[in-house]
C-alpha cells in the first residue's frame, strides 16, 4: 500500500501520541524493559484481519480493543491502565475513517498505524535496555532514531519534544516503582 508523505507522517507522529499512553515500561529481574501489557497490544492487529470485509474488520477490531483493553492485567486485578490508549486508539480510528472514505484504505492505515506502536514499543524498550538507565545514553539514542525516523517524512522539528516526552514517560515508572506504585 502507498502512502503520500503527509499520511506516513501522521500515522508515525500519531504512534508515537498512542506509545506514551502506554504504561511505561519497566525493568524485569534480568534488567530489560519490557511493557506489561504487551501481548494486548501485539494482538491488535489479529482482529483487522479475521474478516474479509473491511468495514467489518474495523468494526471487529474496534469491539476486540474495546473489550480487550480495559482488561490489561496489573497486579491480577482488571484496572483501567490501558485505557487512555483506548480512548487515544479510538479516536485516531475514527480521525482516519473520517478522512479515508475506502475502508480498505482506512483498515491499512489503522494496521501501520498499530505495527509502528509495536515497533515503538520494542524500539524504547531496547534502548532503555541497552543504555542501562544512563539517562544521557538513553537521550542520544532516541535521538539518533528519531531524528532519522521523523526528518525522512517531515517532521523533523517534532523530534527534540519527542525525545523529552519518552524520557518523561520513562521516569514516571521509575517515580511510580520508587513510591509505591505499580
Amino acid at each position: 500500500m502507498e502512502f503520500s508523505k503527509e499520511e506516513l507522517k501522521e500515522i508515525v507522529l500519531s504512534s508515537y501520541e498512542l506509545l506514551l499512553k502506554i504504561p511505561a515500561p519497566e525493568a524485569n529481574n534480568n534488567g530489560k524493559f519490557e511493557i506489561k501489557s504487551r501481548s494486548k497490544l501485539k494482538n491488535l492487529p489479529e482482529s483487522l484481519r479475521e474478516m474479509e470485509d473491511a468495514s467489518a474488520s474495523i468494526t471487529h477490531f474496534v469491539k476486540t480493543a474495546s473489550y480487550f483493553l480495559p482488561r490489561a492485567d496489573k497486579g491480577g486485578r482488571d484496572d483501567i491502565i490501558m485505557q487512555p490508549f483506548l480512548d487515544i486508539l479510538l479516536n485516531k480510528v475514527i480521525g482516519i475513517q473520517s478522512r479515508e472514505k475506502d475502508a480498505k484504505r482506512a483498515r491499512e492505515n489503522i494496521k501501520y498505524l498499530l505495527g509502528y506502536t509495536n515497533w515503538n514499543v520494542d524500539a524504547v524498550c531496547t534502548i532503555f535496555t541497552a543504555s542501562k538507565g544512563d539517562i544521557i545514553e538513553i537521550k542520544r539514542r532516541l535521538q539518533t532514531m528519531l531524528g532519522a525516523e521523523l526528518n525522512i517524512i517531515g517532521a523533523a522539528e517534532s523530534t527534540e519534544k519527542l525525545v523529552s516526552e519518552i524520557i518523561k514517560w520513562k521516569q514516571s515508572a521509575s517515580e511510580s516503582r520508587q513510591y509505591g506504585g505499580r
